[in-house]
């Protein structure tokens, strides 16, 4: 009987400039003792793919780990597959830059191991035909995807084990899909059962799943290696009559592909439920329920499904606003300028983009480093000074981008909000704020919050962990009204405080957060205007200036500013913690003092207002339950007067 082609790979990443403990825990829980145990075992080959600035940081932190990756590599045990170098989604990027993620990192795996990729790893399998011409013409040959991928284009279930070749535009390319059955079993079950359910493929039985599962993921370290499941596992995959292991390359030089098949433009099916809004992501779980009650489970499991990964950049404001500058710089590359041409590639992880039990949007400091990559490309084409009309966002109006000295403003019409605020110097954009988004899971917490205070609970997949918060978390499941931006209008009514501002319960007859602002202006001074509200908007010596006249009939006037800190903690407002709310009346001024950036950032006015402000908390979920994340600070300005001038100053601190 002819054994089956266990084809076992791993990918691990880490986000660019990530911090270290975080990279190096990984290495110490993961990446080294996965390839200590393997490199006992020279007849059990594998593939790996590691994003490029993981390998240039073991390289750089961990040389015996990296040492023993390439004697491994040169004794023809490992097969390295390539992609972006940055970990980018190659169908969210522009053909140039996909070429020169994928040139580069194919690039260090041969000056560092001696080997040309022909297979590519596919960031979070987000499949695209648009991507097929750019990877042939690279010298890609096969790209590993999932059997969702080919399950919902109609193939048949009982022919997955093996490849498939496609096609788009005349160029073919070969996908291997991933068994979700043994990605779901790899390491979790019983080593015997997972060996005796590879060697009934027969063919080929892909397993190609994140190497951070390997030691890395909550609970798997004790597991996988101090209970000897990796071991057992190789040990007895490598005595099985039933299989053989291999690498892709090999596989192929003996194998036909089993036939064409177009692939559903679409990633992994958590992948396409996460990117739905809340509400239909709760309508997906319903509809599924009631077709598991009829037996249909796995028409539910093929047919009913969410949206394609780009739907993220619809979902949250924060990332389409990094998504769109990518993707305006990324038009103005000079192509002369390698310094230019690595922020953008920097900034075009896809870690920051997007949420789920993965994804790193909610986590301010990935943020932070998206943005200081695109201040940095964006500072070394920008002028030192003036004002620049452009549609950066590609939302068919133009946005207002205001340069200073060490400042760009960027003003947006609908809404007539300021949306960017950098410091060039310090590559630091203290509006990296992120609005509190409603999301499928928050009524999980909140039931679980009810079921663990009755002693309930179990133990549960990393996609069904038990979403268990305390009362403070459980406070902050608040949706927000707008975007957290700042000069945000609002016409509110009497009923406004602190507590109605944080919880977003006060009255509001008319929004403005939605209204596009006509606009016009030249290089020294621009104009915003709605049918109640106009914004004057300029920049001298280092300050933003904006002065608002507004028809408010019966109702007070707020002006909303949000801002972001690395360290909300160490930041003081007019001397109080910004970390607490606070209530200021008659006052001109809000002046926030942040020590790492040893600037003052200053809020003032024309005229007396009260001030209300609160740190903004996000609840989110992710692979160790539920994360209570400061986002930064909203500040609520009332003010009397119909006809306001506020500035926005940096105030260097000798």
């Amino acid at each position: 009987m002819k054994k089956t082609s266990l084809l076992l790979g791993v990918h691990s990443h880490q986000p660019v400039g990530n911090f270290d403990h975080v990279v190096l825990s990984a290495i110490a829980q993961s990446y080294r003792p996965f390839f200590e145990t393997l490199s006992q075992y020279s007849a059990f080959r594998f593939s790996a793919h590691f994003s490029g600035w993981l390998l240039e940081f073991i390289k750089t932190r961990d040389k015996p780990l990296f040492d023993l990756m390439r004697k491994m590599s040169e004794r023809g045990q490992i097969e390295w597959f390539s992609g972006g170098y940055y970990e980018p989604i190659l169908a969210s990027i522009p053909s140039y830059d996909r070429k020169r993620q994928i040139e580069k990192l194919s690039g260090f795996i041969r000056e560092n191991f001696g080997a040309n990729p022909k297979g590519l790893w596919l960031t979070e399998r987000v499949w695209e035909s648009s991507i097929v011409g750019d990877l042939c013409d690279l010298g890609i040959e096969y790209v590993i995807i999932d059997d969702y991928h080919l399950l919902t284009a109609g193939a048949d279930p009982r022919k997955l084990n093996g490849c498939y070749v496609t096609e788009s535009g005349g160029k073919s390319l070969l996908v291997f899909p991933v068994s979700k059955a043994l990605r779901y079993q790899v390491p979790f079950w019983d080593y015997h059962v997972v060996a005796n359910n590879i060697a009934a493929f027969g063919g080929a039985a892909v397993i190609f799943d994140d190497g951070e599962k390997f030691g890395a993921w909550p609970g798997t370290n004790e597991w996988v290696y101090k209970r000897r499941w990796l071991e057992n596992f190789i040990e007895t995959v490598l005595d099985h009559d039933g299989i053989e292991t291999r690498l892709y390359g090999d596989y192929l030089n003996e194998n036909a592909p089993l036939g064409l098949i177009y692939p559903s433009e679409v990633a992994y099916a958590e992948m396409g439920e996460w990117s739905l809004k809340a509400d239909a992501a709760l309508r997906i779980e319903t509809l599924r329920r009631e077709m598991d009650r009829c037996g249909r489970h796995d028409d539910a499991e093929l047919f009913v499904r969410g949206a394609t990964w780009k739907n993220f950049l619809v979902k949250f404001y924060e990332s389409a606003r990094i998504h769109r500058r990518i993707l305006s710089l990324s038009a103005k590359n000079p192509l002369d300028n390698p310094l230019f041409e690595e922020a953008l590639l920097k900034a075009e992880c896809n870690d920051v983009l997007w949420h789920g039990v993965f994804g790193g949007l909610y986590l301010p400091n990935l943020r932070d480093n998206a943005w200081r990559f695109l201040i940095e490309a964006e500072d070394m084409i920008a002028p030192q000074s003036g004002i620049v009309y452009e549609d950066w966002n590609l939302d068919a109006f133009d946005e207002v981008r205001i340069y200073d000295s060490n400042l760009i403003a960027g003003f947006e019409p609908r809404g007539g909000a300021l949306t960017e605020l950098h410091l060039r110097r310090e590559k630091f954009n203290l509006l990296n704020t992120l609005t509190r988004y409603r999301e499928a899971y928050h009524g999980k917490i909140r039931q679980e919050q009810e079921e663990s205070s009755s002693g309930s609970g179990g133990v549960k997949t990393i996609h069904e962990s038990t979403l268990i918060a305390d009362g403070n978390a459980l406070k902050n499941l608040v949706v927000d009204r707008n975007q957290r931006v700042s000069f945000v209008d609002h016409l509110i009514a009497d009923d406004f405080d602190g507590e109605s501002f944080f919880a977003q319960s006060y009255g509001e007859d008319e929004r403005f957060d939605d209204v596009i602002y006509s606009l016009k202006g030249d290089d020294r001074r621009c104009c915003f205007t709605s049918d109640k509200i106009t914004k004057r908007i300029s920049a001298e010596n280092g300050a933003i200036i904006v002065e608002t006249s507004v028809k408010r009939g019966a109702k007070r006037y707020m002006q909303e500013h949000n801002l972001h800190f690395a360290n909300l903690n160490s930041v003081t407002i007019n001397g109080f913690k910004a970390n607490e709310a606070q209530r200021f009346s008659g006052i001109s001024a809000l002046d926030l003092f942040d020590p790492y950036l040893n600037k003052t950032v200053s809020i003032a006015s024309n005229t007396a207002f009260e001030a209300f402000t609160h740190p903004l908390y996000t609840v989110s979920q992710s692979e160790s339950g539920v994360d209570l994340t400061c986002q930064g600070i909203s500040m609520a300005l009332l003010f009397a007067a119909d006809e306001v001038a506020v500035t926005i100053k940096i105030k260097e601190m000798l």
